[in-house]
Parts: structure tokens; sequence; C-alpha cells
């Protein structure tokens, strides 16, 4: 298809019928230039997708894609779950009131009621919003509000990620690289994670006389996604105990790791210990639904609002619309009737097992796999790459393109396999697939990241640099 007036307002038809290179076109001139510039050079522009169900997309040109990605940990239960599109048809039917602004919403109170079950202790207070960003600027602004004008340092670590916001982004040490291109919040503090000593350091050298810290909150990954860093459990047993002896705000932020991710309901159960905020989002919507949240105690919530006028003090527009909730009611009873974190811990013990097996066969390229659950990566090596450093006049980061980018192209086109390398790390495969895989998802992915390590990668490796230095 091509379009031939600018100005003429374009119909869903008119989108179906488009052709890839004026899909390509006007992502580029409206979207990003350059992002679309690397969905091309991985080759993921070619085609469009017009279907997706369960593990698989298909293309328009007949390929079915397994998606070993899970769309970034979004597709707990696969895409276009039969029981999320009945939910959402049946909510749509109703003609119910959608916008519960006015109103006590049963379906809130529900999703509330339910989330309380799953999460443990007294984390029953929940406030909705849109994304992992707002859920974490919330659960920030909460901490503050408690902790008081006197107690205003925030504690974070190293290699964390919490949004791009701005103040997700100072407290997001992955992005330090980053954030000299914007403002940053005061009073930030990062310390190395997994490192007791460093948190305890920052905590006690701000006391003042009366024993009181200055630190009010730490923010922190029970388990860090990129990388799969898991501190041992003593870390955040000791993490607890030092935030109970100075009433500082533990926040946990479970964005990408909630809700089955990782073998467990969520990530710091693998530690035993209890967050004071918990944050998360991705799966919560099941992948239809742009939706968060935050969940705290009540001790938390009820000191840091406790005046009525301070009862809207921080609230959002799109706060908890009926088709989110009716959504996410129905994601939480799929993930308990299909036992979805069983099968998130028995498969992705599997896909480890596999992984590891890779490493063994191809030791000159893969230099560590790591996996909790079905939160897996794969960090790969080049023998090569001083060779093509010389070819190239490229760095380090570039090369570590070449290899991965390589790998991710060969999967998508010669194996209709699609895998996607995380933002901070261009060294490594992140592998996340929705919760309903089963062994032979696994078996074809391991079979064709084989065949893909086995052959010649320097053709689609030369081509991807050209395209990126291009």
């Amino acid at each position: 298809m091509q379009i031939a007036q600018d100005n003429q307002l374009l119909t869903v038809a008119d989108a179906d019928a488009m052709s890839e290179e004026e899909n390509l076109r006007l992502f580029k001139k409206h979207i990003g230039h350059n992002l679309g510039k690397m969905l091309s050079m991985l080759g993921f522009a070619d085609t469009i997708p017009v279907r997706a169900e369960g593990m698989h997309i298909t293309m328009n040109d007949g390929r079915d894609i397994l998606d070993m990605t899970g769309h970034v940990g979004v597709l707990v239960a696969g895409h276009n779950h039969p029981r999320i599109i009945e939910a959402r048809r049946k909510w749509g039917e109703r003609q119910g009131l959608e916008t519960w602004k006015f109103f006590p919403s049963p379906y809130q109170g529900a999703l509330c009621h339910n989330l309380s079950l799953l999460f443990p202790e007294d984390l029953e207070i929940v406030f909705f919003c849109n994304s992992g960003a707002e859920a974490n600027e919330g659960a920030m602004k909460l901490a503050q509000k408690y902790a008081g004008q006197d107690r205003k340092l925030v504690a974070y670590t190293d290699i964390s990620f919490h949004g791009k916001t701005h103040a997700t982004l100072t407290v997001s040490g992955s992005e330090q690289h980053q954030n000299h291109h914007f403002n940053k919040l005061e009073n930030c503090h990062m310390v190395k994670y997994g490192d007791i000593g460093e948190l305890r350091q920052l905590v006690e050298s701000n006391v003042d006389r009366k024993g009181v810290s200055k630190v009010g909150t730490f923010i922190v990954e029970a388990i860090r996604t990129e990388g799969v860093v898991k501190p041992d459990s003593l870390y955040f047993r000791q993490v607890r105990e030092l935030c109970d002896q100075y009433d500082i705000v533990l926040i946990f932020d479970e964005i990408y790791t909630g809700f089955g991710r990782t073998g467990k309901m969520f990530a710091f159960e693998h530690h035993g210990v209890c967050p004071d905020i918990c944050t998360f989002s991705k799966a919560f919507g099941g992948g239809k639904a742009t939706f968060a949240a935050f969940i705290t105690r009540p001790t938390i919530y009820n000191k840091a609002y406790a005046k009525m006028n301070e009862a809207t003090l921080h609230s959002t527009t799109y706060n908890g619309y009926g088709e989110e909730i009716v959504t996410s009611l129905e994601v939480l009873n799929i993930i308990q009737d299909e036992r979805l974190v069983d099968n998130s811990a028995e498969v992705g013990g599997y896909l480890l097992q596999r992984l590891q097996e890779v490493q063994r066969e191809y030791p000159e390229l893969v230099a560590d796999v790591r996996g909790v659950g079905l939160l897996c990566c794969i960090k790969f090596k080049s023998k090569t790459e001083k060779l093509l450093r010389m070819v190239s006049g490229t760095g380090s980061e570039a090369m570590e393109k070449f290899i991965t980018g390589a790998i991710i192209t060969k999967l998508f086109q010669d194996h209709n396999i699609l895998t996607f390398t995380p933002p901070h790390d261009a060294a490594q495969l992140l592998v996340t697939p929705s919760l309903i895989i089963r062994k032979e998802h696994v078996d074809q992915f391991v079979e064709a990241l084989k065949q893909v390590l086995g052959s010649n990668l320097w053709t689609v490796g030369f081509s991807y640099m050209k395209k990126l230095k291009g």
C-alpha cells in the first residue's frame, strides 16, 4: 500500500493493507528513525505480525514465530489467552462504568482482596497506575512522605533499573552513563548490589544524635533481571534487619519478576523476607492491559496519608479502569488455575539445564548462563574480538552487538524464533518466555541456538555491523 495523501486520515483497514516498506517508513518518520533502523537491521521489519496466540506470532508471510521473549516479561499467560479475551469481551458488552472516579468499585475491591491474599504479611493497601515507572514513582513518594522531611535520603543499587522518569532514572544504577542528559532527583545515594556493608555504612554515617538515620528509603530488586543476579539470601535478611532497626522503608521492585517469573509468585520469596512496599506491572496486565500498582502496609500508608486532605495527595487520571481491573482479576485466576508458577519453576529448571548444555558445547562463544525460573540469560563472548576490532575499528560495545545481533537475526530469519537483548548489556540474550511454555518449546529453541552457534555468523554479523555504522 502506498499512502498518496499525507493529510488523509487513515483507518484500521488502511493499516491492515499497509506494505512492509510503508510500515517502516511511517515508523521511522513518526516514532523513531534509529529505532526503526535497529529493528530493520535485526530483520524484524521485513514482515508484519498478523496474529498472535499462545507461544506463537504469525507473520504476514505465513511463518509462525516462537516467542521466547514473553514480550519483555508481559505475557505471563501467552498471547491472547482465551479467558482474558472472553473476560474483556463480556465487560465491553455489558456497557458498564469504565471510569470509577466517583464511586467505590467492587471490581477494584475484589482485585485488591486477591492481591492481599497473594502477598505475605500485612501488604494489603493498593494503588493502581499504568506503568512500572509510575508504580515506582508512587512508591518512592509514599516512602518519602512516611519518612518525613528530615529523612529524605534514598538508597539504591548500582545495577538497578526502576524506570525512565526523572526520579526513577536517578535511582537506576544501570542508567548512570545516560543520566547526564537529564535532571536528577536530589538526595539519592548509590550502593553496591548485594553489599550489606556499603548500605550499612550509608545508613549509619547519616545517623543524628537521636539515633535516627537520614536514610528513609531503600529501593531494590530482589533478583536483578539483567544478568539474573541473585544475591545470597543472607544479604536480604540483613537488609530487612537494618531497615527495621532504622525505620527505613524497604521497596522491592517486582515489575519484571512478579507473578511467577522466577518460579515463585514473587522474587523476594526466594529470600524469605517481605518488603514494606512492592511495585509490580508487566505480567499484571496479562498482555492486554497497560497496568501497574504498588502494595503496602497499613502502618506505612496510614501514617503517610493520614489526613483527609491527603487522600488524593498521590493520584492519577487512569486509576483502575474497569477493563484493566477485570483483565487482572482474570489473569490472577489463570495463574492459579493453570499452575503457572509451578510451570515456571519446572520448565525454567529444564531450560537452564539445556542452556548449560549449550555452554559446554560452545565454550568459545558462551561465557555464562544463568536462570531462576523462567528468567534466564545467556552471556556471549568472541574469541575473534581482537581481529574484529582491527577490521572494523569499533569498540567493545559494538563487538558485543556483532555477536548478539547476528544470533538474534539468524534465530529469527532461519529458525522462526524471537529473542532479544536487554538495554544495558548487549552481550547477552535475556530469555523470558511466557509461563505457559512447554519443554518441547525449550527443545526447539535450544536446538536452533546450537545450529546458529555452530554456523558461520560472519556473514550476518558483518552485514549487521555495516548497517550499524551506515
